[in-house]
């Protein structure tokens, strides 16, 4: 065991991707080589954090890794990285991991597209992998002009639209929260009811009656007169059934 994760560490610190037991799976240790890869063919990236103490990470690698839909699904669609979340404890915080084994999807650069906390079937997974959408190209372009401008309210705006229609909706709402606080959304309000009205559906679709219920309440608020004004109501109501559900 000892020798296994010298070896391991040793990888790390070289960043060389590592083919894992079953052969099929090749992980990177080094995200920025990671993010290289995936950019050349436009693929998104699947970033684990995992420890060699942690029981179910153990599981993941035994029963989950070894199955041969996932095995293929991550070898055709997806970059495999695998982060150590007691020595890269700097890419720990910057996604926010606070247990694991825990699943963050990129697109190329890193930007976060959906996440899964805690063990994850084989099942369960290949599906994620294989529903995830296969060319990220406009997510890799959108990104690059928000890395270079993240004011850029159009990109924003247009990149919270094209993961709403992918059905990354926690992620959608990361950016139209972004644009909807912008001088553009402020000034326009024909542009923030649209905007509140896609974050108030994203609730919907995630199931989170208490923050859709807030956004439509505040839509009911702020345009009174809006043409909108029937369906505020009614998916109001949606977010209220789904609190009386819990």
């Amino acid at each position: 065991m000892r020798t296994t994760l010298l070896l391991i560490f040793g990888l790390l610190i070289c960043g060389t991707p590592v083919t894992a037991q079953n052969g099929t799976i090749q992980w990177f240790k080094d995200l920025q080589r990671a993010s290289a890869a995936a950019r050349e063919t436009n693929k998104p990236m699947m970033i684990e954090f995992w420890a060699d103490w942690c029981a179910p990470c153990k599981i993941m690698e035994a029963e989950v890794y070894t199955d041969a839909r996932v095995a293929t699904a991550l070898r055709q669609k997806m970059v495999a990285v695998r982060i150590s979340f007691d020595l890269q404890t700097t890419l720990v915080r910057q996604y926010n991991v606070e247990a694991i084994p825990h699943i963050v999807f990129t697109n190329s650069f890193g930007t976060e597209l959906l996440r899964h906390r805690g063990i994850i079937g084989a099942e369960d997974l290949a599906a994620v992998i294989e529903a995830l959408p296969a060319d990220i190209s406009e997510f890799n372009r959108l990104d690059g002009i928000l890395q270079k401008d993240k004011k850029n309210f159009a990109a924003l705006q247009d990149m919270a639209s094209r993961l709403r229609a992918a059905g990354l909706y926690e992620s959608s709402n990361g950016f139209y929260t972004r644009a909807v606080n912008m001088n553009e959304a402020r000034k326009n309000p024909a542009l923030r009811e649209a905007i509140l009205l896609d974050m108030g559906l994203n609730f919907l679709d995630m199931q989170d009656g208490k923050q859709a219920a807030a956004v439509f309440e505040r839509c009911l608020k702020e345009f009174p007169n809006s043409d909108n004004r029937a369906r505020f109501t009614l998916e109001l109501a949606r977010a209220r059934r789904l609190l009386s559900a819990l």
